[in-house]
């Protein structure tokens, strides 16, 4: 057993030293207990932070990518290159959802839901031009994939 003065508290390189750097001993778990400061001492230090909230500048203009990154950046006080890295790493997050490989939707932030839709092919047919009234052939189309775009709730409750 290992004796420890009753009015020393020891920090951890001290209690290592102690018990001779052997940090899997058994003794040394009982210490670790025994020694922790009550966390009352430092729960009245904490200060609350508030947050302050953001007000986006009016325009009537559309906005430009660079304005945008702006008003993010000076709102949640981070440089604009930080802000420019996480809308890119959006980008490549929507890009992996909505590829090949991934679930084909994606959901922006509970305000627009992105989905991949699946053209099929289509063979080579004889219409009627709807402008000169002759008929003509329109060529067959390749399968492709498109995206869609719709927007949920809260964004419509937001224009309104």
């Amino acid at each position: 057993m290992v004796y420890i003065p009753p009015r020393r508290t020891l920090c951890g390189w001290e209690r290592d030293q102690f018990l001779g750097n052997d940090c899997l001993r058994k003794d040394s778990a009982k210490m670790a207990t025994m020694t922790k400061k009550s966390p009352k001492k430092w729960a009245s230090k904490t200060t609350k932070t508030t947050k302050k909230t953001f007000k986006p500048t009016t325009t009537t203009k559309q906005r430009s990518r660079s304005q945008v990154i702006g008003e993010l950046a000076a709102a949640s006080e981070l440089k604009r290159g930080t802000v420019k890295e996480i809308f890119e790493n959006l980008t490549t997050i929507i890009g992996t959802d909505l590829g090949s490989r991934g679930p084909g939707v994606f959901s922006f932030f509970g305000l627009a839901k992105f989905k991949t839709v699946k053209k099929p092919a289509t063979k080579e047919r004889t219409g009627v031009n709807p402008f000169t009234g002759e008929t003509q052939v329109f060529k067959a189309k390749p399968a492709s994939k498109k995206v869609r775009i719709r927007s949920t709730k809260t964004l419509n409750a937001l224009v309104s």
